[in-house]
């Protein structure tokens, strides 16, 4: 079975927030803080609360092993070890074995190369489950640059655009290993 307690990158440790870790998140950054260290307030959006109260709700009704597809994982940068961001998909690998991954950074940790290794992780931890074929961002939006600027780094491939959105694939034969 592949491990579900985190992922190590070359600069990144990626954790998986339980459900009691991502209520603490929301509502008692005090004890987020004594149990997982000091995160990101200002990634905290209403879309962002929002989603993390959906996510709980999933994962309440989800095994423990399908719990990591469904949660946020908390992006921590050493040595510190502060919560710069989130990433995560939004459930598991459908019929057809696709996922949909989703992220967000503070903005004091934007353009040092830590959304796009989160993603690199995320995308190889994804493709060690045989379920997961293909890796989706669709409907990305073209004013966010910089976010379509680390799907392209990370070697997914445009699929369909509409005047304000791109969206974005990558097939598990077509992953780039770097």
């Amino acid at each position: 079975m592949r491990d579900t307690t985190g992922i190590k990158t070359s600069r990144l440790d990626l954790k998986p927030l339980n459900q009691e870790q991502l209520r603490n998140y929301l509502d008692r950054e005090e004890i987020f803080i004594r149990g997982i260290g000091p995160a990101s307030r200002i990634i905290l959006t209403p879309a962002l609360r929002k989603a993390i109260q959906m996510k709980l709700l999933k994962l309440a009704q989800a095994s423990r092993h399908d719990s990591v597809w469904i949660t946020y994982w908390l992006i921590k940068v050493p040595p510190e070890g502060f919560g710069a961001g989130m990433i995560g998909f939004k459930g598991c690998p459908d019929q057809n074995g696709e996922v949909e991954i989703g992220y967000g950074i503070d903005p004091a940790y934007r353009n040092l190369g830590y959304t796009t290794e989160a993603v690199r992780g995320m995308i190889r931890w994804a493709f060690g489950d045989p379920r997961c074929l293909r890796i989706i961002a669709p409907d990305t939006l073209r004013s966010n640059l910089a976010s379509n600027r680390v799907l392209e780094k990370v070697g997914m491939q445009i699929y369909a655009e509409t005047p304000d959105t791109l969206s974005w694939c990558l097939d598990k034969e077509n992953q780039i290993t770097n």
